[in-house]
């Protein structure tokens, strides 16, 4: 297919090499949005053609485009990074200009909208007239569809929409899921030896270092590990605790490649798996990081344990059924749960004796990568073109916006959705909270410690710093590579 993207491609975009190495064709109108996923990606300059919004309508005439494919998260502006050489608008204005720019007749094509899970605004004009919308997951639409008393938003976007599909869109390419497993860390020292990848969350350090557990923590180059780490552990308790918190807490240079170009990339993600399979389990999110409504949280995706699959390693998280991030893993069979800390201990030390759960996530790995997922995203741009086509000409054109208006849901960073949520999370009852499973501060106790650590941030991660030492970005020396097993070994 001939395939016009439009918008930005959060943390794997050279994943989409994927559909050029397939033989599709592809053009890119990239959107504003945060620094870590904003446009233009130096790792497909050879297989995406760059386009400016007033040359777009052209582009999709003249290449015969087959479809507009529109993705991936959402953010408010003021999270946004500065514009770049074509990089000038956000979603919903390329969006919106394309939809006026059909309904002149300029060209004629269908519009599908794909939905990640961070999506922190939503235009419902330009919603109603796309053409097929992708969902993260089934949880995302409920959270947006059900009606207020039930938690959710009330939304009718997307209701006139003929073809709906639920597929994550952002999974690490399949060539990443190599075979160049590194021995254990575990093996050599008898500790155990668990990873987070990106921003750590809800950890309790010193309780995991009580229980002889290392924790190695690779940020993800924008944010700074040490004030994330500052939001759990406090540097007066670290400094307390020196002695034990420098032996199991280590903190190492990132290895995600954003803003680089394909042979960068290639290099990096391909010691992925040579890099974290070291470790023995690593961490989903812990608790609720983000300002989510109960509805929204169900929702959202720990993108890192696709990232922890590739290296062919379990997965450690809060019990959380009804919950796309932990039923995903749990019915991969590859969940660790945590309940309490004496638990995890004991579920891991399970875990390194029969390394069931490692075995489960060698085996479903590549089912977890973007490649399983093509010929079926492929499928709904089939099914878009012909409920598109199957319209009349004046009726698929038809685009009646109304006043711009942005809806904002519970995560934006707009000051009246900011303060709405403020005002849900302090009517809410401990018992009502995420993660009940994981001891809670109240809410209003837990309000004030979130304003606090966010003033504070920077002052906090220093004085970390400081206790904690060589502990920060002191990488611990490779392991040797370990004979790989393949899928019948594992069973």
């Amino acid at each position: 297919m001939n395939l016009l993207l439009v918008g930005a491609l959060s943390w794997n975009p050279e994943r989409l090499r994927s559909l050029h190495e397939r033989g599709h064709r592809l053009w890119g109108l990239w959107s504003r949005t945060m620094a870590w996923e904003q446009g233009p990606y130096p790792c497909l300059d050879d297989c995406v053609t760059p386009v400016r919004l007033e040359d777009a309508a052209r582009t999709i005439r003249e290449q015969a485009i087959d479809c507009v494919y529109s993705l991936y998260q959402v953010y408010h502006r003021r999270l946004w990074a500065a514009p770049a050489p074509g990089v000038e608008f956000d979603v919903w204005t390329l969006l919106h200009a394309l939809l006026a720019a059909r309904e002149r007749g300029e060209f004629d094509a269908p519009i599908v909208r794909h939905w990640g899970s961070d999506a922190q605004q939503l235009d419902p004009a330009v919603s109603r007239a796309i053409d097929a919308h992708v969902f993260c997951n089934r949880e995302k639409r409920d959270y947006w569809t059900r009606p207020a008393r039930e938690g959710g938003c009330g939304l009718d976007a997307f209701d006139g929409c003929e073809v709906t599909a639920y597929l994550d869109g952002d999974r690490p390419k399949l060539e990443f899921m190599n075979d160049d497993f590194s021995a254990r860390l575990s093996d050599r020292d008898g500790e155990i030896h668990t990873v987070a990848v990106g921003r750590p969350f809800g950890l309790d350090y010193l309780a995991l270092a009580r229980r002889g557990i290392h924790v190695h923590v690779y940020g993800n180059a924008y944010d700074s590990v040490l004030r994330t780490i500052a939001r759990d552990l406090d540097p007066s308790v670290a400094r307390s605790h020196r002695v034990v918190l420098r032996h199991h807490l280590h903190v190492h240079p990132s290895l995600q490649p954003t803003g680089s170009d394909w042979d960068s990339v290639r290099r990096v993600k391909s010691a992925w798996v040579r890099e974290f399979s070291r470790y023995d389990a690593g961490w989903s999110y812990i608790g609720s990081p983000l300002p989510w409504a109960p509805l929204d949280d169900r929702a959202a995706i720990a993108s890192r344990a696709y990232t922890l699959l590739l290296a062919g390693l379990p997965v450690i998280s809060d019990v959380r059924p009804g919950y796309h991030r932990y039923d995903d893993i749990a019915q991969a069979g590859v969940a660790i749960d945590l309940v309490d800390y004496d638990g995890l201990r004991t579920n891991l030390e399970r875990e390194i004796r029969t390394r069931e759960r490692s075995d489960a996530a060698v085996r479903t790995r590549a089912s977890r990568s973007f490649d399983a997922s093509i010929d079926e995203l492929v499928a709904v741009f089939g099914r878009a073109r012909d409920a598109y086509f199957a319209k009349p000409a004046h009726e698929r054109r038809r685009f009646a916006p109304k006043p711009r208006r942005l809806v904002h849901f519970s995560a934006s960073a707009d000051p009246v959705s900011v303060l709405r949520g403020l005002a849900t999370r302090m009517a809410l009852t401990p018992a009502e909270l995420p993660g009940g499973a994981i001891p809670r501060r109240g809410p209003l106790r837990r309000l004030a410690r979130e304003i606090a650590l966010k003033l504070a941030g920077g002052r906090r991660a220093g004085a970390l710093a400081s206790a904690l030492g060589d502990a920060v970005h002191a990488p611990t020396p490779a392991a040797p590579s370990r004979p790989a097993r393949s899928a019948a070994d594992a069973g």
